[in-house]
């Protein structure tokens, strides 16, 4: 988040000690939603067409688009949607306007809501590390989320910028060069195994997965660190400094 108000004390390389830069995926650390969940607008075809809305109908949403940020070359975000949407309209045999429902799925994660904890955490914390965000999300819509909920961030580090979703190593490189710290000194947080806690690790950032009271998603390894919101990460910094 831009400084507003608080100095952060820059401290020479050899001198630092602990994680002194966080990075903090979008979706799922601060912003609620986003497009791991199925948006509105599909639930809403699926319901009128009398089809299953359940586990099943979201799992092929959410693996559908993660098919897609695995693609090479870089498919980008507009059209990583267009491909589930044409994908789920003939599995489930929905009749719609795909541009349409693409823009209403924007438009939802434009007004995703911060969660609760989140500015009060980020006013702690702005004065003693530097913030970045880092986030498989068009750049124009995570900014929009972000103004709708009063928070500004002077390093933003997108996929539509890098070319690349994570957990390619250039998304965290680029974080890492924004950010103007060593890997070691920079702890990365999210709440996918995959892109938030092996994507970081393999340029040698710090990763925390954050799993909030009833989020989904596959058990990682007994070995990763995990906490259950910001003020988790707030403690987890602090612990570093020691």
């Amino acid at each position: 988040m831009a400084a507003a108000g608080g100095t952060r004390v820059l401290v020479a390389t050899k001198n630092l000690r602990g994680y002194r830069g966080l990075s903090l995926d979008g979706y799922g650390a601060l912003l609620q939603g986003g497009p791991d969940t199925m948006p509105q607008v599909l639930l809403r075809l699926l319901a009128d067409h009398g089809k299953p809305v359940n586990r099943a109908a979201d799992d092929l949403w959410r693996n559908g688009l993660h098919a897609q940020y695995a693609a090479d070359p870089f498919v980008a975000f507009r059209e990583a949607h267009r491909s589930v949407f044409n994908e789920l309209f003939t599995r489930f045999g929905i009749r719609g306007d795909v541009d349409a429902c693409i823009d209403e799925a924007f438009d939802e994660y434009r007004h995703a809501k911060a969660y609760p904890e989140v500015h009060a955490v980020l006013r702690e914390l702005e004065a003693d590390v530097a913030l970045a965000v880092v986030s498989n999300m068009d750049t124009m819509v995570l900014l929009d989320a972000l103004h709708n909920n009063g928070l500004s961030f002077t390093f933003i580090v997108t996929s539509e910028e890098e070319q690349r979703y994570k957990p390619s190593r250039s998304i965290f490189e680029r974080a890492i060069r924004y950010l103007g710290l060593p890997a070691e000194n920079v702890l990365h947080v999210g709440d996918s195994y995959l892109e938030d806690v092996v994507g970081p690790t393999s340029v040698g950032m710090g990763s925390l997965l954050i799993r909030r009271s009833g989020a989904s998603g596959d058990p990682p390894p007994k070995s990763t660190p995990i906490v259950s919101d910001l003020r988790g990460v707030r403690e987890f910094l602090r612990g570093s400094w020691k």
